[in-house]
Order: structure tokens, then sequence, then C-alpha cells
């Protein structure tokens, strides 16, 4: 089986298995994730850091969102689809927030905009993730165009049953410096 068709069946499968996360175990899981990057070296050093809205029983990140802008700069992708790319806004509070082209909450159009080389972290959601750090997303290769060439620290954000140990990859998929989950970094 080639990797197109392979990606589908491990999208389908991860899409489903995370759905089928109890909401405790969901709220708990996000709780902890927030709590390890709050607490670690990474977010400490960092000044600018982009955060992602969840969809689908993503990892929630809110809880760190809010921690976060009251001592960073924090930043909200919105989607660009004519270039299928996204570019990051610096958000002040939530309550701006509207859904985009995929329902996903995102800033409003004269919020603030920064180019994704001068951000220090980007939390990348995705459906499943490897050992080796690569990334399944959802398809449309917004996160793999927009982070190709940005020296800022790709952490990709899942919960422990998301990774696997290899995903079929494409030349063009753009690996994560670092993977976050309940259980630890990767």
């Amino acid at each position: 089986m080639s990797k197109a068709p392979r990606k589908e069946l491990l999208r389908k499968f991860f899409k489903e298995l995370r759905l089928k996360l109890n909401p405790q175990e969901w709220q708990v899981g996000s709780i902890k994730i927030c709590q390890m990057l709050l607490e670690s070296a990474y977010y400490a050093k960092a000044k600018r850091i982009a955060f992602y809205s969840c969809i689908n029983q993503e990892v929630d990140l809110n809880y760190a969102l809010l921690e976060a802008l009251r001592e960073k700069e924090v930043f909200l992708p919105k989607t660009d689809l004519k270039g299928q790319t996204l570019t990051f806004h610096r958000i002040l509070d939530l309550r701006s927030l509207t859904p985009g082209p995929f329902g996903i909450l995102e800033p409003p159009p004269e919020a603030p905009i920064v180019e994704v080389a001068k951000l220090d972290i980007i939390l990348v959601p995705g459906l499943a993730f490897d050992k080796r750090r690569g990334r399944l997303g959802y398809g449309k290769g917004f996160y793999d165009k927009t982070l190709r060439d940005t020296r800022g620290l790709k952490i990709g954000v899942a919960f422990s049953c998301q990774i696997i140990e290899e995903l079929p990859l494409e030349p063009y998929d753009v690996k994560m410096d670092l993977i976050l989950t309940e259980k630890g970094w990767l």
C-alpha cells in the first residue's frame, strides 16, 4: 500500500480513537500537558508562543494559554485558504476570537500579525505523531507549509495514545523538534 492510502487509514483511525477518550481522561490529560509545558525551560525562555484552538478532542491548551497571556506574547493561527497556509496573530484575550473557515476559533482580522520566524515556540496539533517526531495532520498541509522555514521550537502536542512507532512520511512533512504528551516529553 502506498503512503497516501496508509495516511488516510491512519487519519480515520486516530480521529476515531481521540473521539473515544472519555471527558475526564481528555480534561485530566490536557491539564497535565499544560502543566508540563508551563514548568518547562522551553516555556521559561520563550517570549512569543503560538498556541492553537482545539477541535475534535485535541489537547485543550487553554489553561496554559490563559497563563501565558499574563506573561508572554501569545499568538493563534488564522487560516489562509487561498495560500493553504497559516498566519499567526497576537491575541490579548479569548473574547475576540471568531470561527474561521473550518469552524476553529481564530483571531479577528485586525489582530497584529507576526512572522513565523519570530515565534519562539509553535505548539502544533496533530492526529498522530511518531517516535521520530513525525506528524500526521488532517491532510491539507497548512502547518507543513507554514513551518517549513521557521527556527522556532516546533512542539507537537498530543495524548500518548496518539503516538506510534513510525508514520508513513513524505519529504514535505515537517518534523517536530519535540512532542509533549500527558506522559512527558519525546
